[in-house]
């Protein structure tokens, strides 16, 4: 009986008088084993580690299919194998035939895998450009699974040629298994070139790859942009244009960084145009900023500009605005609704927009909450103050612990010299005593609900708090 294996999409290599058949990942390829000399059709099979295939491979990463020649005279079994199985595939294998009534006879092989090589750059290439001046460092990576894996040749090449060996700047050496590094320092125009690598794996070294062509654009950062100018400001926006050197060369992107004066930390963004204004937007009134300009490409940012000081516009003078909140309801005389229960903590709050400043006064009943009230009025408020901004401020009324006299009409009014604005809140107190389980699911939900509206309203805020209060 006479076996012989052959394969499809696969490379085949004699080596120390043992057939090797090396895949590539993610390729489906073919074995297929020929059997002559039979007096009958013989059975025929795969083995895998001495095992048959069913229990030690997936079912999905191979397939079988016999085949008969039209002499009838030769038997083969197809394999066909999708090396996506990597770690899989790699191993021991035998052909084994076995005839009605006769010794059965096998043929050895063995199976590798690898991947084709390819590259990777450090620090990464922008669309295909590196900067001028630095250091770029090349891979060439080349993985397999077999016993011969530290059995591999390198070599490089640069616009299908090999590196210019007079550039002191090329360094190819090898950091054996798996990859293969170059390093080009001081990157100039003349680096400009498509990069590919060769690797030669298997037996023999017989198994020749290369990676695709990479194309590397040496390119340098753009130059410094001049002359910063304000074209139009307003109370919460500055329009800012600049020029050019002569000599900027490439520009995709302008980025901008400002900051308050006196501020610590830059914002930056980019424009994502090569245009040289741009709008900064969400800046505060009548607040002096420093700005800077960097030009971009896919280089990276050149040198950013002299630092320029502009200021925003102030606001308009007119009578305040008041906000009022947005989880109660309003009544029929423009009040805020807020139904509450004896015993349980409470807030009011009053959003103040206002330029100039704006005085503000808390009542109940038309008449003024102050730090020390007499006369008959409640003794459980507090209150205090955020500044959201110069121009915004949060005016809070807490009332600890709500009684029956807490019962009426509170008015928060905000008065500058342009004119007045108020918000109305109608708080009803409960007078009758709930039964205790009631009383303390009613505070637990007014706490948990005052308490979140609060927080939702703090969270993205920085602010200064004052406290007044007995």
């Amino acid at each position: 009986v006479s076996i012989e294996l052959n394969g499809e999409n696969v490379y085949s290599v004699d080596y120390k008088a043992l057939q090797y058949f090396l895949f590539i990942e993610d390729k489906e390829a073919t074995i297929t084993c020929s059997v002559t000399g039979t007096s009958s059709a013989p059975t025929i099979q795969f083995l895998k580690e001495g095992m048959q295939l069913d229990t030690v491979l997936p079912s999905t990463l191979y397939s079988l299919e016999t085949l008969r020649s039209d002499d009838g005279l030769t038997y083969r079994l197809k394999l066909r194998i999708d090396a996506s199985g990597y770690t899989d595939i790699v191993g021991n294998w035998t052909c084994s035939v076995a005839e009605a009534e006769q010794s059965s006879s096998s043929k050895a092989f063995k199976t590798l895998c690898t991947s084709k090589p390819y590259l990777t750059f450090s620090p990464a290439l922008v669309h295909g450009v590196a900067r001028e001046g630095s250091t770029i460092t090349m891979r060439c990576n080349c993985d397999s699974l077999d016993e011969l894996q530290d059995d591999r040749d390198w070599s490089w090449l640069i616009d299908n040629g090999s590196p210019n060996g007079n550039r002191l700047s090329y360094e190819g050496s090898n950091d054996g298994y798996p990859t293969d590094v170059l390093v080009i320092a001081n990157l100039e125009d003349l680096d400009t070139a498509s990069y590919s690598c060769n690797c030669k794996v298997g037996p023999y070294k017989t198994v020749q790859f290369n990676s695709p062509d990479v194309q590397m654009s040496v390119m340098r950062p753009p130059g410094i942009p001049k002359e910063i100018s304000l074209l139009e400001t307003t109370m919460d926006t500055l329009t800012i244009a600049w020029k050019n050197e002569e000599d900027m060369g490439v520009v995709l992107d302008y980025k901008i960084s400002y900051k308050k004066v006196g501020s610590t930390a830059y914002r930056e963004f980019s424009t994502g145009v090569s245009v040289t204004n741009h709008l900064i937007k969400n800046l505060d009134p009548l607040t002096e900023y420093y700005v800077k300009i960097a030009a971009a490409n896919n280089a990276g940012s050149g040198t950013y500009s002299e630092i320029a000081t502009f200021t925003t516009a102030q606001p308009s003078e007119s009578r305040p605005v008041i906000v009022g909140p947005k989880n109660l309801i309003v009544t029929s005389d423009n009040a805020y609704l807020l139904e509450t229960g004896l015993g349980i903590d409470i807030s009011l709050t009053c959003e103040v927009n206002s330029y100039p400043a704006s005085v503000v006064e808390w009542s109940l009943n038309d008449r003024t909450i102050t730090t020390e009230p007499t006369g008959g009025m409640p003794n459980n408020f507090e209150r205090s103050v955020l500044n959201k901004s110069d121009f915004t401020s949060v005016y809070m009324l807490y009332i600890k612990s709500t009684r029956p006299e807490n019962d009426g009409t509170y008015s928060c009014v905000a008065t500058n010299t342009k004119g007045a604005a108020a918000i109305t809140y109608s708080v009803e107190v409960s007078k009758e005593e709930d039964n205790e389980s009631d009383a303390e699911a009613s505070k637990d939900s007014s706490s948990s609900s005052i308490s979140l509206a609060t927080l939702t309203m703090l969270s993205s805020l920085t602010f200064t708090l004052h406290i007044w209060g007995q």
